[in-house]
């Protein structure tokens, strides 16, 4: 594609040249203006032959059969190289649409961002950090093209309507965020999001305070407020400057993840599984620590709210979900004992 502009712009510059220089030649050699000039010089390039414009003399007419064989040459080769950027270019945008629906297709346990202006642009980077699968389903050309060139998934589409959803692959996505401008959208957004997958967890934008209840009975599970979360954040750094310079640097500006140079670990979940290692003992009994060296932090069981302080004594069971601070490989093994049937063997994590 970028071989055929280059060549394409190469040609239109060379055509350039040739008509500038077949314009000055007949102003200077046969006496005329600039407009007949550029008209003869026009009409001979092309082959159209409506006659010319002016009485050749003898120097005139050995400058015009140096212009005809130079400009008629250029202009089909300018003409070729047009049709074939065209060509290619509409190709590869077609087949580019057609491989990007294919790997859209084939996803699984993905996620859906509804639209790509300034909040969802972060939301992007972060799930490109996180190297979590997502698609991204924008309205705005321009916008678009933009989350394409970034090397993401695109559906250039309504996300309010059903048919933009399904296209992103909905019903096997784990979940969805909806980062409009307008809480109508994303009401909207929460509402069909939730009729076609109600499995699905969605967190939804809000601008105005009045619109969180009713994202809430839409479907949504989570709403946040940029503003609302700007200005929190503002006043606690205000109050507590070194604290949260310290949280900027451990979490680069994300809320859940904690994975830098300088420091190796991060604050993760993880939902025990039935009949893994973990279902059925207590903290104590698991021995995590040991087995996986993540520290827990904190066990929410279902219907629950979040056990802050978990003792030796709490016992967990399929279903709950455990939120761990470790480094990524502490993390994993703790992922592994929380999802299979692992056991402990001498002493030692088998």
């Amino acid at each position: 594609m970028l071989d055929r502009l280059k060549a394409l712009e190469k040609a239109v510059i060379l055509l350039v040249i040739i008509i500038l220089i077949g314009t000055i030649g007949y102003m200077l050699i046969e006496k005329q203006n600039f407009l007949d000039s550029l008209y003869m010089v026009i009409i001979t390039v092309t082959t159209i032959g409506y006659g010319e414009t002016f009485i050749l003399s003898t120097n005139g007419r050995v400058f015009t059969i140096f212009l005809v064989i130079a400009g008629v040459g250029t202009v089909g080769y300018t003409l070729v190289s047009g049709v074939e950027f065209m060509i290619e270019n509409s190709l590869s945008g077609l087949m580019g649409r057609r491989k990007m629906r294919r790997e859209i297709e084939s996803l699984m346990g993905h996620y859906i961002l509804c639209g790509y202006g300034r909040v969802g642009q972060r939301i992007a980077e972060d799930l490109k950090d996180a190297k979590a699968k997502f698609v991204i389903i924008e309205k705005d050309p321009s916008a678009a093209e933009k989350a394409a060139n970034r090397g993401y998934l695109v559906v250039r589409a309504d996300a309010t309507t059903e048919e933009a959803l399904r296209e992103a692959g909905i019903e096997k996505a784990k979940g969805l965020v909806t980062a409009l401008s307008s809480d109508a959208e994303n009401l909207y957004i929460t509402l069909t999001a939730r009729e076609l997958c109600p499995h699905l967890f969605i967190v939804s934008r809000c601008d105005v305070e009045e619109s969180e209840s009713k994202l809430r009975r839409a479907g949504a599970d989570r709403v946040i407020s940029p503003h609302s979360i700007g200005g929190r954040r503002m006043a606690a750094m205000l109050l507590k400057p070194m604290v949260w310079d310290y949280l900027d640097l451990a979490t680069k500006g994300q809320y859940i993840q904690f994975n830098i140079e300088n420091l190796e670990w991060r604050i993760d979940d993880v939902e025990i599984q039935p009949n893994s290692y973990l279902d059925g003992k207590t903290i104590e009994e698991a021995k995590i620590y040991s087995v996986s060296g993540a520290l827990v932090l904190a066990v929410k069981k279902r219907g629950m709210s979040f056990d802050t302080k978990p003792s030796k004594d709490t016992r967990l069971d399929a279903g709950d979900c455990i939120i761990a601070i470790g480094t990524v490989e502490q993390l994993a093994k703790l992922e592994e004992i929380a999802t299979s049937k692992a056991w402990m063997q001498g002493g030692r994590y088998t």
